[in-house]
């Protein structure tokens, strides 16, 4: 179980990192860019990330509209691999261990998007 929990934190980071940068990509307010919004969405996913997640395809398009359509693009086809593999997502991220795990998925899923966008 405790396995299992450390993965689900660790796609969490993933999928924040893709959701903050599509939503960076959009050139809207950029919620998720805000201080204090990484710490937020680390102990409380659900409760962050699901508005997020109904907005991609919002985000996606502004992304087209601003000229930046290829490289949202490649971000919002990501999505669906960084889905946490339950049903939904985490409540709750509490645990250090957890926490950290977050933050390594998110440094991980930035580094990825960073090296696709490069290839563009």
């Amino acid at each position: 179980m405790a396995n299992d929990r450390l993965t689900e934190a660790y796609r969490c980071g993933q999928l924040y990192a893709a959701l903050a940068a599509l939503e960076r990509l959009g050139g809207t307010h950029h919620s998720l860019g805000k201080p204090g919004t990484r710490r937020q969405v680390s102990t409380e996913p659900r409760k962050h990330l699901t508005v997020h997640l109904w907005q991609a395809g919002r985000y996606l398009a502004a992304a087209a509209n601003q000229g930046e359509g290829p490289a949202a693009s490649v971000v919002f086809r990501q999505l669906p691999d960084l889905l946490p593999r339950r049903r939904e997502l985490p409540g709750e991220i509490r645990d250090p261990a957890e926490r950290a795990r977050f933050q390594e998925g998110l440094q991980a899923q930035e580094a990825a998007i960073g090296k696709a966008l490069a290839e563009l």
